[in-house]
This record gives C-alpha cells, sequence and structure tokens, in this order.
C-alpha cells in the first residue's frame, strides 16, 4: 500500500514537534524528509532517541540551527505553486502553471508552438490562426509523416475540408490537461486520431467528460476490425473492464472502444500508415 503524502502543514507540525522535543510519529517524520529531500540523518546526528509508545518518539538535542533552516524552507512560499513544490523536493506536488502544444497543416507545414497559461491566455506565432478543425495524433511518427497522415484522414469518413486541419501532436495524456480548454474551444470540430487500445480510448474519453468542447470524433480507418484481428497484441480483463466504462459513458468512443473489445485486441497508430483501403464516406 503507498503511503500517502506528507502535506507542508504536516512537515511544520513535525519540525515544530521536534524543536520543543515533543513526541511524534518517527515513521512519518522519516517520510516527510524522504519526499522533501531532507537529511534527516544530518539533523538527528548528535540528538538522543527516546522510545514513548508503538511508533511516537521523542529526539532530544536536536540540531537547533538546521532545524531552524528547514523551518524557514518549509514556510517559504512561491508564487508559482510548481516551483513552491519544487523547492521542497515535490516537482510533481502541483501542476505547471501553462501548457504548451505543437501544431502544423498543410498551410503551414513548419511546426508552430502554441502555449496557453493558468489564465487561459493563448500565445501563438505571430500571423498564425487557427483553422476550422482540428486533428489530434497521439505518436510523433504520425504527426513527422504530415502528408500520411492527410491522406489517411479520408479513410476514417472525413470531408475534404479536413485537408485543412491543424494537426497537433498529443504526446500520451499531456494533451487532456485542462489548462488547454481554450485552445481546443477554437475549434468547431476536433478529430482524435488515437491509438486504437485502452490508452487512447481513455485519452478520449476523458477530452469528452469535460464537457465544454466542440464534437469530439475518435478517428480509425475503415478497415479497423481487419487490422485488429490481424494484430498480435491481446486485451487482458481489467483492460476490457476499463473499456467497458469508457465506452458506456462517452458515445465518441464507443465504436472504436466496441471494436478492441469484439476483437480482444489493438495496435498503434503509426501502422495506420501502411496501406488501408479508401472509402468515400464524409463527416
Amino acid at each position: 500500500m503507498v503511503a500517502r503524502r506528507i502535506s507542508r502543514s504536516q512537515l511544520l507540525g513535525y519540525l515544530d514537534k521536534l524543536s520543543r522535543e515533543e513526541a511524534l510519529p518517527e515513521p512519518k517524520l522519516h517520510q516527510a524528509a524522504d519526499q522533501f529531500a531532507l537529511d534527516i540523518d544530518q539533523l538527528l546526528a548528535n540528538a538522543t532517541r527516546l522510545h514513548v509508545r508503538r511508533d511516537l518518539v521523542r529526539y532530544l538535542g536536536v540540531n537547533q540551527d538546521l532545524l531552524a533552516q528547514w523551518q524557514r524552507m518549509a514556510e517559504e512560499r512561491h508564487e508559482v505553486p510548481r516551483i513552491d513544490q519544487s523547492s521542497l523536493g515535490n516537482s510533481h506536488g502541483s501542476r505547471v502553471s501553462g501548457a504548451m502544444v505543437t501544431v502544423r497543416s498543410a498551410r503551414q507545414p513548419h511546426p508552430q508552438v502554441v502555449m496557453v497559461n493558468d489564465q487561459g491566455e493563448i500565445s501563438a506565432p505571430l500571423g498564425s490562426t487557427p483553422a476550422a478543425r482540428l486533428v489530434i495524433v497521439e505518436n510523433l511518427e504520425n504527426f513527422l509523416s504530415l502528408d500520411g497522415t492527410l491522406s489517411l484522414l479520408p479513410t476514417c469518413g472525413l470531408s475534404p475540408a479536413w485537408q485543412d486541419a491543424d494537426i497537433l501532436y498529443g504526446s500520451g495524456n499531456s494533451i487532456t490537461n485542462i489548462l488547454l480548454t481554450p485552445f481546443f474551444q477554437q475549434y468547431q470540430e476536433i478529430g482524435c486520431l488515437f491509438d486504437p487500445d485502452p490508452g487512447g480510448i481513455r485519452m478520449c474519453d476523458t477530452l469528452h467528460q469535460r464537457g465544454d468542447l466542440p464534437p469530439l470524433y475518435f478517428l480509425a480507418p475503415a478497415d479497423l476490425r481487419e487490422r485488429l484481428s490481424a494484430s498480435t497484441r491481446e486485451l487482458n480483463m481489467k483492460q476490457r473492464q476499463q473499456l467497458a466504462t469508457h465506452i458506456r459513458r462517452s458515445p465518441p468512443c464507443a465504436h472504436v472502444g466496441g471494436l478492441i473489445r469484439t476483437t480482444g485486441k489493438h495496435l498503434e497508430q503509426e501502422t495506420y500508415l501502411l496501406p488501408v483501403s479508401t472509402t468515400e464516406a464524409t463527416r
């Protein structure tokens, strides 16, 4: 069982007890020191340890100068939460102050970096304007192969208008960062070209559950069933159960998620760059 993380206020409480030589839970003290990258052995090097009961102990003769230094550091806060937590050795205790995405298109084939801060303000290169539609690709190879990805879109049932879409590289779960919501809201429609696997379905489900985005489509070529059937990558029972949840609550995931469950197989998105049979369906 993973221990619950120690908060800043808890750390300060333990340090305060040390300064007053009061009893405190020894395992929690060591966990706090480890979590916040503090050298507990240095602090207690010349202290006397007295066992009180169970996991409670008292330390007499703690290095007071070092203890005061730790207390000052724990009390100091930075206006950017991520920096604040990083100073305490807990860089994952808070999200970063913004998000960044990379976009290219047939109009602007050279990748453009767009940033969104925690106030929802979008910073894009001068002269760049968002297209009407956006296609998020999960894997870098598909993003690098702009022509290959654009030629794939008709086989996913998309009309010629999608050839002008912005193509965004969405690396893993970073694309579901809620800070990106204002960026997504610039578009009329969003196509999710994610891996046809439990992870890709989960990402689409996460975006759909947000509820304040343009219409989402989970994109896949018309011959996906055949591709899945030929795959050697099989689902386990836990993945089947997770898929059932995503499919039930997110209509955009239903078709592809259903094919994955039916075949019991999944794929990487790069395989879409292999030859596919085209269809003339449009959306």
